[in-house]
């Protein structure tokens, strides 16, 4: 059967298995077909077929696949071409070697995240990788460094050499980016964490507050007694961060709602007279519900400080949720994914808003709306909120504003008193820092 026939038999359903196995039996002479209707955005045959065709084919695919990420007139084309090279099902891995000094960012950039799938197989090449760490394109660089992040232990005394070299020239700051992002904190020498510690204290000089991206929870105190906070938490070992330093290591570790133990916890500057606290200090039992967990820290830390707030957001799934405590007793807790278990019947905080689960909508409010009509629909919702005077939905950080600091508003006009650390929880104690580098 021919090339040509087994093409369009590639793109019917019904034959399109037997059409491939054909193909990947051919080997060399079907790689240029395939690899066009690859390229073509308007070829009958699904793109991910055709790149899982030169998969298996391997090693007969490699240049030319190359060739099409570096020729590539559109990014789509581009990214299929990269998702095809990086699965090639080659076991040597010198055949991709070429392709880390390829003329083209695109081909280089892909060749580095081969390595990165690789793992501790791609040690031989992490001298070619550190290099990267210095190539001119920024994506590069960056795919590079994730490289450098999974060849495992034996990275890092390489990335110490570069460090200590007199020769290694624009090499020498990425490399320690990528010796505390493959390595942690505990992978810088003493001169390393002097200068990191340097920076820092000149970043915090001048740095002004910016908004926090929120996804996950945090705590609220009206205190500016940093040593008393990291022992209410049973914090230990507090290093200087800037806010920068701070958010972005919360970043690290949360993503959702939950109650999900740190190995480190963010204790920011006195923001408005509040000190917040991010991240979840763990030792509570798993099987403990969330919300008996929240409870019990706000009015143990609530009995301490005066008041004690709690909020927990996520920006993929609406979840929202608050606690607010004084003098050792929770006055109100909501979840709005748990509704029913709410404590109290409001706060003022809440006062003109509506609760998430609340509805403040008419039954027949959208009689006749084409819901499939977005703008359309958006419009209607509008037109009736305004007629019937519905209040806005409440959420964290809306809370988080009447009731204290809210996270995500923070701005040149916040005031600001002493100065951010991260501090280790028991679980950081016993399990290190997590690796990553963190912007200062």
């Amino acid at each position: 059967m021919s090339i040509e026939e087994l093409m369009r038999r590639l793109a019917a359903t019904e034959t399109q298995r037997a059409a491939a196995d054909e193909l990947v039996a051919l080997g060399a002479p079907a790689v240029r077909p395939v690899l066009d209707a690859l390229c073509d955005e308007e070829s009958p045959v699904e793109w991910s077929t055709s790149a899982t065709v030169l998969r298996r084919i391997g090693r007969p695919a490699l240049e030319p696949l190359m060739e099409a990420m570096a020729a590539a007139p559109a990014h789509e084309v581009a990214r299929r071409a990269g998702w095809a090279y990086s699965g090639l099902e080659i076991d040597d891995l010198a055949a991709f070697e070429p392709g880390l000094r390829h003329p083209s960012p695109e081909v280089r950039s892909n060749t580095a995240y081969v390595m990165q799938l690789k793992g501790e197989r791609a040690l031989p090449y992490a001298p070619r990788l550190i290099e990267m760490l210095a190539d001119p394109d920024d994506d590069v660089r960056q795919r590079a460094q994730w490289a450098l992040d999974e060849l495992g232990p034996e990275v890092v005394p390489l990335l110490r050499e570069v460090r200590r070299s007199r020769t290694a020239g624009r090499l020498r700051r990425p490399a320690l980016v990528a010796l505390a992002s493959a390595g942690g904190p505990e992978a810088l020498d003493e001169r390393d964490l002097a200068l990191v510690r340097r920076l820092v204290r000149i970043k915090m000089r001048d740095e002004v507050p910016e908004p926090m991206h929120l996804d996950g929870s945090w705590f609220a105190l009206p205190t500016g007694d940093q040593d008393a906070v990291l022992d209410a938490f049973g914090l230990s070992d507090p290093e200087p961060v800037t806010m920068r330093m701070g958010a972005a290591a919360w970043g690290q570790e949360h993503h959702g709602w939950g109650w999900i133990d740190s190995r480190r916890m963010y204790v920011t500057p006195r923001f408005d007279g509040w000190t917040l606290v991010f991240g979840c200090p763990g030792g509570d039992d798993d099987d403990t519900e969330l919300r008996d967990t929240v409870l019990a820290w706000c009015e143990r830390l609530s009995a301490r400080f005066g008041a004690a707030h709690w909020y927990g957001t996520s920006c993929g799934d609406g979840w929202t949720a608050w606690c607010i405590a004084e003098q050792g007793r929770v006055v109100r807790y909501y979840d709005a994914f748990e509704e029913d278990d709410q404590v109290g019947t409001g706060h003022p905080a809440e006062e003109g808003y509506l609760l998430p689960h609340e509805d403040g909508f008419p039954d027949d409010a959208f009689d006749g709306v084409d819901t499939s009509d977005s703008e359309a629909f958006r419009a209607r919702y509008e037109q009736v909120k305004a007629e019937l005077g519905v209040p806005d939905t409440c959420e964290a950080p809306e809370i988080a504003a009447r009731a204290s600091v809210d996270p995500s508003a923070l701005g040149p006009g916040t005031r600001v008193e002493g100065h951010g650390v991260l501090a280790l929880t028991a679980t950081g104690r016993e399990e290190g820092h997590p690796r990553g580098a963190l912007p200062i």
